[in-house]
């Protein structure tokens, strides 16, 4: 199954890799520690006036006592103009603990919500639950594992390393998209503050749409309008790394997240109405498709044992995509249809041996010496199963950082391995043989 090739993939760093460059035209500046989206419910903040380029969010925004980034994605058109979201169908939004009953009454009769989302962790659902809403079933799926780890700041290398390729986000993700797809009437998601892991959701969502990616952009930046701060950058680095590793949003979804094109059609065709007046829905896919009921564990860190599907070794510094072209799985009129997103990567998965990976411990290092690292020696974003190398230069004396050892059992086998950061700010996972003294 293509999900344990991506398991494999980024089984790494706890649960999520380092998947930043090193070394090659593409490498992104590694960021500060990333943090989840913990800002505690505050009293509601009056939305600021936006940027021009970012709209504004009266337009989207719900207004609720006991949230303040509560949003409708109704009414965002398609990249080509012709379909737009329906209203009262999608809601994102921060923690549902402040709810009053009024509020609770609007969500249940005006948007007649059925099913709440939870994107948040176990710890933080326990330390603030959501507030009942009448006749709705509330899932926590937990996109960041057990754990947040971190409990304040934010930025693009957290989108990066843990809501983009970590394996409790991409088998949360994929259990978030089922749902929606699954559910009737209309869908509330959220996590704490309703930026981050509800920024990611809503991406994915409106991408699916054919949404343009300026409009996505936007509604993401509207947040900082209600006091929840977001950067443009921390979403342009998810994008990179994802258009990096598989090409397209698109086959990202369709390869990572396990989202089938036949049933992004579906959605479409549940979310999408004309722009002409008249409301006309969105053609629906010729043949349905029952989502997949293998959405995993969303609770998940990735600490235990993983089976994974190896890849074939990987060419230094290319941008693998992995999977099955998706393109040769849509039919013409398919591809045909307004607002569809269209596929641009290509690549064929090719399955190998079975490995077994389990992290046996993690360990945050801050040294504050520099170590040399031994020239010419293999060094991987993914250390134990090989997802594009890279080489230390062969005569260099660069001296590097340690920031984090990983401990694991590969097969039942033990190694170590290390993360390393340059002074230039680049990240790789390393074997500690290659690791040299330091002075």
């Amino acid at each position: 199954m293509q999900r344990s090739a991506i398991v494999k993939s980024l089984s790494l760093a706890s649960v999520v890799l380092s998947l930043m460059g090193i070394g090659t035209p593409s490498a992104l500046a590694a960021t500060t520690t990333s943090a989840v989206d913990q800002t505690a419910l505050t009293a509601p903040v009056k939305p600021t006036t936006p940027p021009a380029d970012y709209g504004d969010i009266h337009k989207t925004l719900v207004p609720l006592a006991g949230t303040v980034n509560t949003r409708d994605l109704g009414g965002y058109t398609t990249a080509d103009g012709k379909w737009q979201v329906r209203s009262h169908s999608l809601l994102r939004s921060d923690q549902l603990f402040g709810l009053t009953t009024e509020d609770s009454q609007k969500l249940t009769t005006e948007f007649k919500i059925t099913s709440i989302i939870d994107l948040r962790t176990p710890g933080q659902v326990k330390g603030k639950p959501d507030k009942v809403l009448p006749g709705a079933k509330n899932t926590n799926i937990s996109v960041l594992g057990p754990h947040a780890y971190t409990d304040s700041g934010s930025d693009g290398e957290f989108y990066n390393q843990r809501l983009a390729f970590g394996h409790p986000a991409v088998v949360g993700y994929h259990k978030f998209l089922n749902m929606v797809l699954a559910n009737p009437q209309a869908t509330l998601y959220h996590c704490t503050s309703g930026k981050d892991r509800t920024g990611i959701a809503t991406v994915l969502l409106l991408s699916i749409m054919g949404v343009s990616r300026n409009t996505i952009i936007a509604d993401y930046m509207q947040s900082n309008q209600v006091g929840k701060k977001v950067e443009r950058a921390w979403l342009m680095e998810y994008y990179k790394e994802v258009l990096q590793n598989y090409g397209s949003m698109e086959a990202y979804i369709t390869e990572c997240l396990e989202f089938s094109p036949a049933q992004q059609e579906q959605l479409r065709a549940k979310f999408l109405v004309s722009t002409d007046g008249k409301k006309t829905p969105y053609p629906a896919a010729q043949k349905p498709v029952v989502p997949g009921n293998n959405t995993g564990n969303s609770g998940n860190s990735g600490t235990g044992n993983v089976t994974n599907d190896n890849h074939q070794n990987d060419s230094s510094g290319a941008n693998q995509t992995g999977g099955t072209n998706t393109s040769n799985n849509v039919t013409s009129n398919e591809a045909a249809q307004p607002g569809k997103p269209t596929n641009t990567t290509g690549g064929t998965h090719k399955p190998g041996k079975k490995k077994v990976v389990k992290i046996v411990s993690t360990k945050k290092l801050r040294t504050t010496y520099k170590y040399r690292l031994k020239g010419n020696k293999v060094w991987f974003k993914d250390a134990h199963l090989q997802k594009i190398k890279g080489h230390t230069p062969k005569h260099s004396k660069k001296k590097w950082q340690l920031v984090k050892q990983e401990k694991v059992k590969i097969n039942g086998k033990a190694a170590t391995y290390f993360q390393v950061n340059d002074r230039a700010g680049h990240k790789a996972w390393i074997a500690k043989s290659v690791i040299l003294n330091f002075k």
